[in-house]
């Protein structure tokens, strides 16, 4: 088996339980032929770069799921090509040794103390003499 990632466009005019049951339908679809989903993640609707099929917007889901590959060419793009909810889809294969099964977490950020400052301040010195520069260089421009 394969790992692949499907990301189709959805109509954005259907309902929120219309939206569900297209992806339930991929999601059961993909498991009833050996598939195994490993991650849906719904972005929802967004802004499409160019009109399709005079919609500017459109919902969109991405499936990532392991098959085999006669499922995806065959059975798949079949059922997104006859849906007529679906604007745009899209499958890949995934190479394995470049992409991790676990989706990227989010880095941690620690809290600072109320007190704590952010970033050191510069010495009185050198804010001086930057200021001087600046200074400088707005005469000479002002000269010419």
């Amino acid at each position: 088996m394969r790992t692949y990632e499907t990301i189709f466009i959805l109509k954005p005019e259907l309902s929120a339980e219309e939206h569900e049951k297209h992806i339930e339908f991929y999601k059961e679809n993909i498991t009833a032929n050996g598939g195994e989903i490993v991650k849906v993640d719904v972005w929802g609707r967004q802004t499409l770069a160019y009109p399709i099929e005079k919609h500017n917007e459109g919902y969109y889901v991405l499936i990532q799921f392991k098959a085999e590959t006669n499922y995806t060419n065959d059975e798949l793009e079949k059922r997104f090509q006859f849906n007529e909810n679906v604007i745009r889809y899209v499958i890949v294969m995934l190479d394995e040794k470049r992409f991790k099964q676990n989706p990227r977490k989010e880095p941690v950020r620690k809290e600072r103390p109320a007190g704590e400052k952010v970033s050191k301040p510069r010495n009185e010195e050198e804010t001086d003499d930057m200021q001087l520069d600046e200074i400088a260089e707005v005469a000479e421009n002002e000269e010419k």
